[in-house]
């Protein structure tokens, strides 16, 4: 869903729209929403395709096998239910293809097209795709007015297995295949919604907003929309998945040139390269080494099933590397494999350092343990090369700081697996994160030496559980998210939903920050409604931005580090996981799940696993922000 938006003014859990300019609405909430932005324009004056009782969402964009995506919308009404033109025009194409089945193209009076696809084929009363004679009248060069009959609705080509329905795409003059979902809710008769109603429609309610403004959203579809980055006006969207449920969506390319409009257009590493994989984690920028010059996309894939009889399987898992020079096409450069006893890789950074090397820091979860010590959860790989990917060294906590046979018999060495990894400045040094051993500084001068140069055992009160670390040297601070997702597991309640804590390079605590509705000290009033966890975090301008899951994302004043200052948050609607797999520990279905946010100037670009991508605009002391976008 793509949307306009000209001006807003807003309280923290009310958004009211002044000025709007419609580029789309949204399916409603519990169908399979996915969706896709519209460039902004005025309705296309048009008839309904279908006279008859029908039903139809947006599914413009919504990934289709073969790495396709989706380029109509489907209105479902049963068969032999007319199908009538939309506007005046001629008849262009009249023919039967193997996916299409049975369709007409449309060119009206003003160049635009009209597709009529999958239209029926059957005899009356059967199914035996034994009809292949046209309506009377309707063959190519046929001239037409919007209303007149042009076939029925059908289910041939590849839509023998669904539903009867009508595939409709709406083409500009200039080609573009256009998202007709708007058109058609306003030739249906149904109200033109503004930026309030579309939210609403799609979602049930609204964002819950301080300090902040929708300037876009898309929906690819599918569920578990994860790690998210941005180069050069596209922002690479991951997905996470579990044995339960594996979108195997890959990493969406979407266009966010016009951030109110953003488009996807295509997506890299999907399950039909690496089938049983997630891409939690994605990097993008530019590199100019001897070997390549270009954009180029980093990819984490890893099984979504990490079970032992699945990690001995033959399936790839580790780093895929494309070339993204030109976005519309992406070409594999290379892939680098973690090995078939590991689960693959979670997360990575990635620098280009004074020497002309370029090095990516993964971490391959219990990689030590899997591997019966052979190879540890951290991998530096060099990719200055990116055709030619090599692993320089591995590191890990329970060989190098305390060894697994030193520790006391009480202790789960799995709990000490690495979790995040952060380049410090120029990539000389490499903060690791540890899940439940805190932080720790590796010296990489040499990169196929990784040495302790500190560590930091200051976690985070909840049960350890560090998640993240990041730093920013200019401002002489660093911050460790811990992240509990089981705040209440066996029944006893540790201490909420964990927690960011601050500190300052030399790992001296200043303060800790949890968003209001997680600060809770009590079972009774811990909230269960969501998961009110920190997850991924960014540091701009001394300000900290972190995804906390069900609370959102929370913008953080740290210019007094000792007393941090919540400045902004955005939450957005409450929905169901399309996958089935997230449910609040109280039962509830219906709630936000915000992966990761990125920051590029005053907008955020923030994943929520349910509903996308959604580009944000922080408004600062401006409360109703800036006059257009």
């Amino acid at each position: 869903m793509g949307i306009r938006v000209m001006r807003l003014a807003r309280s923290a859990m009310r958004l009211t729209v002044l000025l709007v300019s419609l580029t789309t609405a949204a399916a409603s909430v519990g169908t399979d929403s996915s969706t896709s932005a519209l460039p902004a324009q005025e309705l296309y004056p048009m008839a309904f395709p279908i006279d008859g009782p029908h039903s139809f969402t947006d599914t413009f964009g919504a990934p289709r096998e073969g790495n396709r995506l989706h380029e109509g919308i489907d209105i479902f009404a049963e068969k032999m239910t007319p199908v009538v033109a939309v506007a005046d025009g001629t008849v262009v194409t009249a023919t039967i293809g193997d996916r299409a089945g049975r369709y007409i193209v449309l060119e009206h009076t003003d160049g635009w097209q009209s597709y009529y696809i999958h239209l029926n084929n059957d005899s009356p009363g059967s199914d035996d795709g034994l009809l292949n004679e046209p309506v009377a009248g309707i063959s190519v060069g046929a001239k037409v007015r919007a209303g007149d009959l042009l076939d029925y609705v059908g289910d041939s080509g590849n839509a023998e297995e669904t539903p009867s329905h009508l595939h409709f795409e709406l083409h500009s003059p200039d080609g573009r295949v256009v998202n007709p979902y708007p058109h058609l809710l306003a030739a249906s008769g149904a109200p033109v919604a503004q930026v309030e109603d579309a939210l609403v429609l799609a979602y049930g309610s609204l964002p819950e907003m301080n300090a902040t403004a929708v300037v876009g959203q898309v929906d690819p579809g599918g569920g578990f929309a994860a790690g998210i980055w941005t180069h050069n006006d596209v922002a690479y969207l991951g997905t996470w998945g579990r044995a339960q449920a594996c979108p195997v969506s890959g990493v969406r390319l979407i266009d966010i040139s016009d951030p109110a409009s953003p488009m996807v257009t295509g997506a890299i590493a999907t399950g039909d390269e690496y089938p049983e994989t997630d891409t939690d984690s994605v990097w993008a920028g530019a590199i100019d080494t001897e070997a390549f010059a270009g954009d180029i996309a980093v990819v984490a894939v890893s099984l979504c099933d990490n079970g032992e009889s699945n990690r001995f399987r033959d399936a790839f898992r580790g780093l895929a590397l494309y070339d993204t020079s030109d976005p519309a096409t992406p070409i594999l450069l290379g892939t680098y494999h973690t090995g078939n006893r590991t689960q693959g890789v979670h997360e990575i950074d990635v620098v280009s350092r004074p020497d002309g090397s370029v090095l990516v820091a993964a971490t391959v979860m219990q990689s030590y343990l899997h591997t019966e010590g052979e190879l540890g959860d951290v991998r530096l790989v060099d990719i200055t090369d990116p055709t030619n990917p090599r692993e320089v060294a591995d590191w890990d906590y329970r060989e190098s700081v305390v060894p697994i046979n030193e520790m006391p018999p009480d202790v789960d060495e799995e709990q000490y697996h690495a979790h995040g990894v952060d380049f410090a400045g120029s990539g000389l040094r490499l903060w690791v994160a540890v899940w439940d051993g805190g932080v720790v500084l590796l010296d990489i001068d040499d990169p196929a030496r990784p040495a302790i140069s500190d560590s930091i055992e200051a976690v985070a009160s909840a049960e350890g559980n560090v998640h993240s670390v990041i730093s920013a040297p200019e401002f002489g601070l660093m911050v460790i998210s811990s992240e509990d997702l089981y705040p209440t597991a066996g029944g006893v309640h540790a201490d909420g939903w964990g927690e960011q804590l601050i500190l300052d390079l030399a790992g001296e605590p200043l303060s800790t920050f949890r968003p209001g509705d997680s600060d809770a000290d009590s079972e009774s009033t811990i909230p269960l409604d969501g998961y009110h966890t920190a997850h991924n975090a960014q540091l701009v301008d001394q300000r900290l931005y972190s995804s906390w899951y069900s609370s959102g994302v929370r913008i953080v004043d740290l210019s007094d580090a000792v007393n941090p200052a919540e400045i902004g948050y955005f939450v957005p609607p409450p929905t169901a996981d399309p996958q089935g797999y997230w449910i609040a520990p109280d039962g509830t279905v219906l709630i936000p799940m915000v992966w990761d946010v990125r920051v590029v100037d005053d907008l955020l670009y923030v994943s929520d696993m349910n509903t996308g991508l959604w580009i944000v605009r922080y408004t600062g002391d401006d409360p109703l922000g800036p006059e257009t976008y």
